[in-house]
């Protein structure tokens, strides 16, 4: 059993996004995105995973294959790997993204960045 607490891993961004690893196996990680005001997120795919994205703070408006899906506060959407996916944020502070995908991917997914 683990316990996590968001705000630990609530980050205020250098540059335009942070993302902090809050847990990794060979079958999911989970993470926060701190995306700064008006930051973007480019569009990516994740392949044979399936995402989680919950808004913890802020206004997010997501984009997947050219569909575009406002998310606020307490939303939860899911987003198939294959799908390609941006994020931007459309609110007047940092956004917060709680993030799950499974299975991980790439382990390239699996660490703290800052960019």
């Amino acid at each position: 059993m683990n316990k996590f607490i968001f705000n630990d891993y609530f980050h205020d961004p250098q540059k335009k996004i942070a993302k902090r690893m809050l847990f990794k196996s060979d079958n999911v990680i989970a993470f926060i995105l701190n995306i700064a005001k008006g930051a973007i997120l480019p569009g990516h795919t994740h392949l044979e995973s399936t995402l989680f994205l919950q808004v913890l703070e802020g206004n997010a408006k997501v984009v997947t294959d050219g569909n575009e899906t406002s998310l606020q506060v307490g939303e939860l959407m899911q987003v198939d790997g294959q799908e390609s996916m941006q994020v931007i944020n459309v609110g007047e502070d940092v956004m917060r993204l709680f993030v799950t995908i499974s299975p991980m991917g790439s382990e390239a997914f699996a660490t703290d960045a800052d960019v």
